[in-house]
This record gives structure tokens, sequence and C-alpha cells, in this order.
């Protein structure tokens, strides 16, 4: 069994008055749960934030989230930011 996250937080946007205040946080947070909580490590998580959290960098992630993907494994994929 093998453990993978990928754990996006977007406070920063292009459009003037639309930036959020808490979503890096809550993705610091939810990777210090898992590292307390789960039994994940550091190398099982990966992180985007702000200007790193591109379409293409988090579909990419999501590539390396389900890539080679067995039954039993753990992988969670968690959004704090606008959604539409």
């Amino acid at each position: 069994m093998s453990n993978r996250a990928l754990l996006v937080g977007v406070n920063k946007y292009q459009l003037a008055g639309s930036d959020l205040s808490g979503c890096v946080n809550d993705a610091a947070n939810m990777r210090d749960i898992l590292l307390k909580y789960f039994g994940f490590t550091t190398k099982d998580i990966t992180i985007l934030v702000d200007e790193r959290a591109t379409k293409k960098n988090i579909l990419d992630r999501l590539k390396w989230l389900v890539d080679k993907a067995k039954s039993n494994d753990r992988l969670l994929f968690h959004f704090s930011g606008h959604g539409s």
C-alpha cells in the first residue's frame, strides 16, 4: 500500500478583489494532518500554492497522483480556493 496526496491552496488570483486569505494555510494544515495522523511522509505529498498552482502543474501532479496506483493505495486530492 502506498500513500499519495496532492494539496492545492490558492490565495492569490489575477483578478483584483478575488484574493482569499486561508487557502494556503488549508493546504499546510492538511499536510500536517496527513503526516501526524495518517502515516504519510513528506515524499508522499505534493503541495502547489498560489502561482505554482497553474492548470498545467495541477494536471501534471494529478497524473503523478494516479500513475501506478494499485488496489488499497490511499490517494488524496485537496483543493482550497475559488472554484467553478
